[in-house]
């Protein structure tokens, strides 16, 4: 045991003699480098989730419909913006056919991370897509180059998209997931008067809101 030791030592003494690497030839660890910023896209069912990280101002773009498999990818599009590049982040909205329960599981993911909202240009965003706009914590509706629009359509079935009745009839569960979800989402007068409109829409009256109006109402914070 004493002859390992002192053959121990002796390396130690053998290594401190050693010529040291000259400081230019020393080796060092490989640099980090930041990976580069682009545009990923995710496809789901009757659409698309699709990211952009090349400047701070990172946004995901949802094209096509909102149900269960737009949700089950979100989480795929939100960790693309999950990088330190990214100080703003936004989602922008050209939807189409929406389930209601879907559409609210969206915004809650959105406003559990402090996302903005935007309505494509030239879009329309019903009442389904209306809910994952109001989650946005500054939420934009464009007037240019075509004017965005907000349509207050009777609320959505949660079954399908097909078998809806012409009258706005919600169930008295999808009355309180709505209320409390706009009340948590916007202010009060806003989400009061938001949730009327709502309940006043059938098949034949749509009311449609553009940027201005929805400013004034509270619904958007910012047209551009």
């Amino acid at each position: 045991m004493q002859w390992n030791v002192a053959l121990g030592a002796g390396a130690l003494v053998l290594a401190g003699c050693a010529n040291p690497l000259p400081p230019d030839t020393a080796p060092r660890p490989p640099a980090t480098v930041a990976p580069a910023g682009g545009v990923n896209t995710h496809h789901y069912e009757g659409g698309r989730l699709v990211t952009d990280t090349r400047t701070a101002a990172c946004t995901i773009a949802l094209h096509g419909e909102i149900h269960a498999g737009t949700v089950r990818r979100m989480p795929a599009a939100l960790q693309d913006l999950d990088t330190p590049r990214c100080t703003h982040k936004r989602l922008v909205l050209d939807a189409g056919p929406a389930l209601l329960g879907d559409a609210i599981t969206l915004g809650a993911m959105l406003r559990n991370r402090g996302y903005d909202t935007q309505v494509q240009a030239g879009s329309a965003c019903p009442t389904a897509c209306l809910m994952v706009f109001a989650a946005g914590t500054q939420r934009v509706l464009p007037e240019a180059p075509t004017a965005a629009r907000i349509a207050f359509s009777q609320i959505p079935s949660d079954h399908d998209f097909g078998h809806q009745s012409c009258q706005s009839e919600p169930s008295r569960g999808q009355q309180l997931t709505v209320t409390r979800y706009l009340r948590a989402m916007l202010p009060g007068p806003t989400a009061t008067a938001v949730y009327q409109k709502l309940l006043a829409a059938d098949c034949r009256t749509v009311d449609t809101y553009g940027p201005a109006q929805a400013l004034a109402m509270g619904l958007a914070t910012a047209t551009r």
